[in-house]
């Protein structure tokens, strides 16, 4: 199970996934394991990708990020991640993003 330091992560992760249309990634945060390698592709470029679309919209829709900023906690949900992918043998999945 992907294990998350604070459980607003993964609803940041889902809130990201829906809104950039990204049915791998929410189909993989929803079960909370990845399962083989495309899978993890799909949760690096999750990543990756949310990145700009956060700095673009600057958490909005979601109030925690509106108050707090995106900075920490997409820090948080990198930690969260590499961690997590790393440790089950996908750390060139996680850096080719």
């Amino acid at each position: 199970m992907i294990e998350y330091k604070y459980p607003k992560e993964r609803e940041i992760l889902i809130h990201y996934a829906e809104k950039m249309e990204n049915e791998a990634a929410l189909d993989i945060l929803q079960k909370g394991v990845v399962s083989n390698r495309e899978q993890a592709l799909a949760l690096s470029q999750l990543y990756w990708g949310m990145i700009d679309v956060a700095a673009d919209d600057q958490g909005s829709g979601f109030p925690l990020l509106e108050k707090e900023g995106i900075e920490q906690w997409m820090e948080y949900i990198f930690h969260s991640l590499n961690g997590y992918l790393v440790s089950n043998g996908y750390e060139e999945e996680w850096d080719q993003e």
